[in-house]
């Protein structure tokens, strides 16, 4: 009896137990654990979000995207992209025990602030992950349309909110009013090139200019400088000399001040002897005014005389004849 095609059968089956092992050891109980599957709704493009992308709370995985589908609403002809994540309990506990499908309270978890999220695995390769955190300070929309699975809301990716932004910019508009601002300032530019090739050759011109007036002022002051010199000089001596004139002359000035002092004194006395006497009831005035009257008095009688005289000139000879 040929025993071979029994021998190859058994190494078939010890193969596959030991492969069953292997996967059993490797992957621990992956394969009998249940999964908790949620749905999230992305406004925004999910370019790069592939089946079996990460999900991460924080950074830290703890799932995979199951599927991305898209829903198309007949009636109002537009399109839903309802995300898949698979959770897998063991990567998240509790405080009084495992994560699984029946002790999660999303709507619990949904009130304390748990978002979806779209960021980015790899700039270079623009894969996009499922980012799970809480931001209790976002408003929660979710869109109802979950086909039974539990959905979390989600908030804008950081790519999106800049893309967003830059859609709102109107960059065709900046650009062209950047290149109309280029456009002006190289205008200005020529015409600043143009206006300033004259201001710099009249500058040039004014320094050079100055420069021969400094020169010509420089060598008129070296010509000056000796004649300069010399005046002074003289004006040094005649000063020291009119210095000794003056102190050889100081006492016989002094004196000469003392006696010109010394007189209008006198002149001053003489004044106030001259004030007394003329004054109306002085002894000299009164003296004075009596000898004034006989003068007059002394000559009326001569003048009388010499009338009669005039008139009886015997009266020399002969004397006055009294009748």
């Amino acid at each position: 009896m040929n025993r071979k095609p029994a021998v190859v059968g058994a190494f078939i089956l010890g193969a596959l137990g030991v492969g069953i092992l292997a996967i059993l050891f490797f992957g621990g109980t992956r394969w009998f654990a249940k999964s908790s599957d949620v749905v999230v709704f992305f406004s925004e493009s999910v370019a790069g979000l592939d089946v079996g992308a990460p999900v991460t709370f924080n950074g830290a995985r703890i799932g995979s995207v199951k599927s991305v589908v898209i829903r198309v609403l007949v009636g109002t002809l537009t399109a839903r992209i309802p995300v898949a994540l698979e959770i897998d309990p063991a990567q998240v506990t509790w405080e009084d025990g495992s994560l699984g499908t029946n002790t999660v309270d999303y709507g619990r978890l949904i009130k304390a602030g748990l978002r979806a999220q779209l960021a980015l695995q790899s700039l270079i390769t623009g894969q996009l992950r499922v980012d799970l955190k809480f931001l209790p300070d976002t408003p929660a929309q979710p869109v109802g349309a979950s086909g039974g699975l539990p959905e979390i809301p989600t908030v804008p990716s950081d790519l999106g909110q800049l893309r967003n932004e830059l859609a709102g910019l109107h960059l065709q508009q900046l650009s062209e009013s950047a290149q109309r601002a280029l456009t002006a300032l190289a205008r200005v530019s020529d015409h600043v090139d143009a206006e300033l090739g004259p201001v710099t050759r009249d500058v040039h011109e004014t320094v050079v200019a100055a420069t021969q007036t400094l020169q010509t002022a420089n060598e008129a002051i070296h010509r000056m400088q000796p004649q300069a010199s010399t005046a002074l000089e003289d004006l040094d001596q005649l000063l020291t000399e009119a210095r000794r004139q003056v102190a050889g002359r100081g006492a016989e000035l002094s004196r000469a001040l003392g006696t010109i002092n010394r007189a209008a004194q006198e002149g001053e006395t003489l004044l106030g002897s001259l004030n007394g006497l003329a004054q109306p009831r002085s002894a000299f005035r009164g003296d004075l005014e009596a000898t004034m009257r006989d003068l007059a008095a002394s000559a009326s009688a001569l003048r009388e005389f010499a009338q009669f005289v005039e008139r009886n000139p015997n009266a020399l000879l002969t004397g006055r004849v009294t009748r």
